[in-house]
């Protein structure tokens, strides 16, 4: 009996010896993820969530066109359709044949940032080729040949553009949209007249700007009108004269699309730009690394689709 009492006392302490050695392993376990979360904090931003196929719940797809160096925004909310931007001139072609693969017949809005040829070129293809319902412009003029083919184009098709100012908003099937700059035309750069959005849902929200830069990025903070997104497009392809970190973190975004050549001549995006974004610890997306970028917007959040 007292054997049995012995063996039994060594069987009891050896199953403490385990639990306490299991608690420690899981204390250990914890001590090292808490490290690692606490050295990268991105790990505790919004998951990242890959979709092949449409969700059923999406309300509002936003699509970033892989058009190299320039801008391309395909925007789709129950059926109705918006294009922001075309790209440059060797990408018209290939934005009209998407919309025409998209199945879409004609669009509610186009819209173009201002009139540099990375921007305004393909659309003067798509207004050839698709009736539009209310064309958005700033209210500047250009003076360059892409400009000039762009005024042939619109006075051809009878479309007279509309110059929408800051607060003013439209619908989008059952989605929103609100102008957020520019402010006025007294820049010195005309990157600072682009026209930006803010697009919004009942879920998700996304901010579009062209081109704008830090001036203009001042005036929208000074503003009042809501510039939070959950996605922010990264204006002027990542320069470092746009996305300043005041603006950014103003904009608290959980992920930003850039929209960028591979190899550009004009090193964008920046090492600087790339940097304060990292520093808010967002998820960054490159046409040049993943093509054409889609984002469904669900109650449950946001999915992407990459196209490369």
């Amino acid at each position: 009996m007292k054997h049995k009492t012995h063996y039994k006392n060594i069987e009891q302490r050896r199953r403490r010896l385990n639990v306490s050695a299991v608690v420690i392993i899981l204390f250990i376990i914890a001590l090292f993820a808490g490290h690692i979360i606490y050295n990268n904090p991105q790990l505790l931003k919004r998951q990242f969530v890959i979709s092949s196929d449409v969700p059923e719940d999406t309300s509002l797809t936003v699509t970033f066109l892989d058009v190299g160096q320039g801008n391309c925004v395909l925007v789709e909310s129950d059926r109705h359709y918006m294009l922001i931007d075309g790209g440059d001139n060797s990408h018209s072609s290939f934005v009209v044949s998407y919309l025409q693969k998209q199945g879409i017949k004609k669009l509610d809005y186009v819209l173009v940032s201002h009139y540099d040829a990375d921007h305004l070129s393909g659309i003067i293809g798509v207004l050839y080729n698709y009736s539009v319902d209310m064309l958005l412009t700033p209210d500047y003029e250009g003076d360059t040949k892409t400009y000039n083919s762009y005024i042939k184009c619109i006075t051809s098709q009878n479309i007279e553009p509309v110059h929408p100012v800051p607060g003013a908003s439209f619908a989008l099937g059952n989605a929103t949209f609100t102008v957020v700059c520019p402010d006025g035309y007294y820049y010195e750069e005309e990157n600072n007249y682009s026209l930006g959005i803010r697009l919004t849902d009942d879920n998700n929200s996304f901010l579009i700007l062209g081109d704008a830069m830090t001036k203009s990025e001042t005036a929208m903070l000074k503003s009042g009108l809501d510039i939070t997104a959950d996605v922010y497009m990264v204006s002027h392809h990542g320069s470092s004269s746009s996305s300043s970190q005041k603006f950014l973190e103003a904009v608290n975004p959980q992920y930003a699309v850039i929209s960028v050549g591979a190899e550009n001549d004009y090193g964008h995006p920046t090492k600087k730009v790339l940097s304060r974004l990292d520093a808010l610890h967002l998820q960054v997306l490159r046409t040049d690394e993943n093509g054409t970028i889609t984002a469904y917007s669900t109650k449950d959040g946001i999915q992407w689709k990459l196209e490369k």
